[in-house]
């Protein structure tokens, strides 16, 4: 057996403790997520092409990207699962409002 197979072999997490996303107990990883919360974390990184924040676009040739993108997006969909989605920032919400306010004013 090669040692990349021995690797594998291994149990996940370094840790026990609490996961800071589900709350549950058990093994978890160097950003305190259980195994589960950890493949979430990695799908809402790649669906955010946050490259230098993905395990998996990692030693890959910035041509593959997308595509990887492309395979998750097909297999989990498109929403994320773990990190909350961006909001609007505080002008394009107020804009929103005045036109809001102009529509009824002038009906």
């Amino acid at each position: 057996m090669s040692e990349l197979d021995e690797e594998l072999d291994e149990p996940f997490g370094l840790w026990e403790g609490q996961c800071q996303a589900c709350d549950t107990w058990g093994p978890v990883d160097d950003m305190m997520l259980c195994e589960s919360c950890a493949a979430r974390f990695e799908r809402d990184m790649i669906r955010q092409r946050e490259w230098e924040y993905s395990a998996s676009a990692f030693g890959l040739p910035p041509e593959a990207y997308e595509e990887l993108r492309r395979q998750v997006v097909a297999e989990f969909g498109e929403a994320l699962e773990l990190i909350a989605p961006p909001r609007k920032s505080r002008r394009d919400r107020s804009a929103r409002r005045r036109s809001k306010r102009n529509r009824r004013r002038y009906q």
